[in-house]
């Protein structure tokens, strides 16, 4: 299908309705438009109609906007996008319309949307004269030659349905979306619809600066338009597993059009007079479609809670049958409480009193278990909820099972978390704020990349985060609102995207793509040599060094953060290797050895570990598994030290960890979950420094495992996965952000997935690319494994039952036995014993 667009000129011309959000010229720039802060969160109804005397057996489309579109053709929803991209990059959709077309008339249908204010997953575009400000471009093939693009014979209209409403936080950048459905008529998708009334739509000149005036892609701002590599999202219609409903004393009606106020106010009304309780998790394991369930009400107001039984994330369906006027005031929230709805998706639905019924989807991605309602009806109302979860695609094939019961489910558990923070990125939660933090996404490239056949995700999120500020740091987050180059910088959260990038190495064995982002690699690490110091160490590193939720101490030269910057340069300079550049690779290896002869400072002979930070060229004796961890990662470790640096990171029972309660305001309940320690600052030390170590809270627990496996503790792993049974009891479909709290829904919180496949079976690369696979398989206290990873060349089978392994493989293995002996075996399938391996 990409193919047939091959051609980056366009056939369709970028159109808007007649009033674009572009203004005068901007005051700061007067070489570019400006964004009239009038238009926004403005909405356009797109049709064209057209002839058909046959189908034709294809019928390719690609379709843009600026900012979001829904397309339909013949009433049939064909599309959503475009994917999350940066303000001067954007990319198109590509599908086939050939089933939704019939003899006859027809009719593609666009409802496009234009934010105006940036979200979590979108950012403004720098604006033209003309371009900027909202704006379709699509083209669709219709066989023999006939195609049919978007221009002046478009008809548009700007619906007064639906309210235009702003971000509610910084913190929950959601959109409300309140709709008068009495004021949209649901058949202007379909192709008898009569649009005679509505407006040509505008066909947009770029008008800029050294311009030709071109109508159609490429254009600025936005350039070249690229292919959406990723796959179609999907999933399961989640319904609710159990309703609540409660009657709430009558209220007046507000006057003139809703506003998120009334919603907000209509939602925690309710939920303050009736106070309901977070059930715990009905369905274990997610389910397949089933049909909504139907929730018949009496006249009046009520609040009704819709509990799906675990975490989901897609687009809210109501399926209303109602009298006209009755209003649902709603939100797909993580639990029933006031705190959870502050940062929740919310909307109001004002019902048209269809007698067949109506439905209303939601416009923005959502995630959260409990559907929240308030209906206030004049009359009997049947309702449905629903959520059509849209997840990127896990093919079927990698598996991992063993004789603990309790692993497999916790294996399970992470790959449920991961796949509902897999949208057009790796996202943060489903919930709260589903934006891409440039850090987070680690961890769920690293489960993709050894349980999900599908790579796409795993190779764009790098990608898409690859745009450096302009003094080199990545900014906090890729194509969001934290993306913004003059926001504060997350030092560390650069490092964690160049191990990203070094996965993508290792895993792909990819030189076009490596040597692509390369120079942003190289970017970020020189950014940090401005605050060298003689000793090789980086000193007073500024920005938001934020490690973990746990209080690693960070002040002064932060010891974490310099173990972090090694280990990126030695992440660099192996790939800067692997292409040839021997001069580069050679300057990153000069800058980690001074690393690693400064970094002796805060070797601790007395309790075998590292210390977190020196302020004043005084070393401070709080300790934490996070610095001595990365700092084995980084090999910073001297050979000799490796027994006891093992027996620190192992010693369980004098480590902590802190919850973030005043970084989020408390969990999703509104309780304190733990020390109230603000992580927006370093924390004061309130524990005894001495004798106590900083635990990691999950995220960092895939550096904490990566330096026991390289320490050869690779046989603790599975047992230290066991640590994740404690979030079970708050969520046994999900896993939280922390140990403590946070969201309920944390991608970052998935590393147990990762590490069963990759350290207990011990399935990893020898070679970029898999041309040779490593089988480690360290069981611990298991009886039995077994499992299958994805390479480019297909799955990797391994069963290790004691000291028996089989191995299925299209590539050649290297088999390393629990004594360090290492076999080589072709490509196939066969038997062994780990004792013994080469018998």
């Amino acid at each position: 299908m990409r193919e047939t667009f091959a051609n980056r000129r366009w056939r369709g011309q970028w159109i808007w309705a007649e009033h674009t959000a572009v203004g005068a010229p901007s005051r700061e720039n007067p070489m570019n438009g400006s964004l009239d802060p009038e238009r926004f969160d403005r909405r356009v109804l797109f049709r064209r109609t057209f002839e058909l005397t046959e189908v034709p057996d294809h019928a390719p489309f690609r379709i843009s906007s600026d900012s979001r579109h829904v397309l339909y053709v013949n009433g049939v929803e064909l599309a959503r996008g475009p994917i999350r991209h940066g303000g001067r990059r954007l990319y198109y959709d590509v599908g086939d319309a050939a089933t939704a077309l019939r003899p006859g008339r027809n009719v593609i249908a666009v409802l496009a949307r234009f934010y105006g204010h940036r979200t979590a997953w979108w950012v403004p575009s720098p604006t033209t004269y003309s371009l900027g400000g909202g704006a379709l471009v699509a083209e669709f093939g219709l066989g023999a030659e006939r195609w049919i693009g978007t221009d002046t014979a478009w008809r548009c209209r700007v619906p007064d349905a639906w309210t235009p409403c702003a971000p509610r936080s910084a913190v929950s950048p959601q959109i409300p979306e309140i709709l008068d459905a009495r004021r949209l008529d649901p058949a202007w998708t379909h192709p008898d619809f009569d649009d005679k009334l509505w407006d040509a739509a505008t066909v947009l000149a770029a008008a800029h600066v050294g311009s030709t005036g071109a109508t159609r892609p490429p254009a600025e701002p936005y350039g070249a338009l690229l292919p959406n590599p990723l796959p179609a999202l999907g999933g399961a219609t989640r319904t609710p597993a159990a309703f609540d409903s409660a009657p709430l004393p009558a209220a007046p009606r507000p006057e003139g059009p809703l506003t998120f106020a009334d919603v907000h106010a209509a939602l925690l009304d309710a939920l303050t007079a009736i106070r309901p309780e977070a059930r715990p998790d009905t369905v274990p394991d997610p389910a397949v479609d089933a049909p909504s369930p139907t929730l018949a009400l009496p006249a009046g107001r009520r609040l009704v809670i819709a509990d799906l039984g675990r975490m989901v994330g897609g687009t809210v369906r109501l399926d209303l049958e109602a009298p006209p006027g009755t209003v649902v005031f709603g939100a797909l929230t993580e639990s029933p409480t006031p705190a959870a709805l502050a940062s929740a998706a919310c909307f109001a639905y004002t019902a048209r009193g269809d007698e067949a019924g109506e439905r209303f989807r939601l416009g923005d991605p959502a995630g959260g278990r409990y559907v929240l309602l308030v209906v206030d009806a004049v009359g009997p109302v049947r309702l449905a909820p629903a959520v059509l979860e849209r997840l990127r695609p896990r093919p079927a094939g990698p598996y991992f099972a063993c004789s603990d019961p309790l692993l497999e489910r916790i294996h399970r558990v992470g790959l449920r978390t991961v796949d509902l923070t897999a949208h057009d990125a790796y996202i943060d939660c489903p919930s709260r704020e589903q934006r891409a933090w440039t850090g987070d996404a680690v961890v769920h490239q690293s489960v993709d990349l050894v349980t999900n056949p599908d790579w796409s995700l795993a190779r764009h999120q790098p990608v898409l985060t690859a745009t450096p500020r302009g003094d080199g740091l990545l900014p906090m987050v890729a194509a969001g609102d934290g993306g913004d180059p003059e926001l504060v910088g997350i030092p560390d959260w650069s490092l964690h995207w160049v191990r990203s990038v070094y996965n993508l190495h290792r895993y792909t064995g990819d030189r076009t793509l490596i040597a692509r982002l390369l120079p942003a690699v190289e970017t970020v690490l020189d950014w940090f040599t401005a605050f060298l110091g003689a000793d090789g160490l980086v000193h007073d590193v500024t920005g938001w060094v934020l490690i973990d939720w746990s209080p690693v101490q960070v002040e002064g030269t932060s010891a974490a953060l310099n173990a972090l910057w090694a280990r990126a340069l030695g992440d660099f300079a192996e790939m800067a290797h692997r292409l040839g550049d021997a001069n580069r690779a050679a300057r990153a290896r000069e800058s980690h050895d001074a690393v690693r002869v400064g970094f002796e400072v805060f070797w601790d002979e007395e309790r075998g570990g590292y210390r977190d930070h020196a302020v004043d060229d005084v070393v401070r004796p709080a300790m934490s598994e996070h610095t001595t961890a990365a700092a084995v990662c980084a090999d910073l470790v001297p050979a000799e030290r490796a027994d006891r640096v093992r027996r620190f990171l192992l010693a369980r029972d004098v480590m902590f960890t802190l919850a973030p309660v005043a970084a989020h305001g408390g969990d999703a309940d509104g309780a304190p979950t733990g020390h109230e320690v603000a992580r927006f600052t370093p924390p004061a030390v309130t524990w005894d420094a001495r004798r106590l170590v900083v635990g990691a809270q999950p995220f960092f627990r895939y550096v904490v495992h990566d330096a026991l496996a390289l320490l050869g503790a690779a046989d603790t792993i599975a047992d230290l996965c066991r640590d994740w049974r404690h979030l079970l009891a708050s969520g046994p479909t999900a896993w939280r952000e922390t140990w403590e709290g946070g969201s309920y829904c944390h991608g970052w919180s998935s590393t147990p997935t990762r590490d069963l496949l990759v350290y207990t079976l011990g399935i990893t690369p020898a070679e970029p690319g898999y041309t040779t696979v490593r089988i480690a398989p360290r069981l611990g206290d298991l009886d039995w494994a077994k499992g299958a990873v994805p390479t480019p060349y297909g799955l990797v089978h391994v069963a290790v039952e004691g000291t028996r392994v089989h191995v299925e493989s299209p590539v050649p293995v290297r088999l390393v036995a629990p004594d360090g002996t290492v076999v080589d075996r072709p490509a196939g399938t066969f038997d062994a014993d780990l004792t013994a391996p080469a018998s």
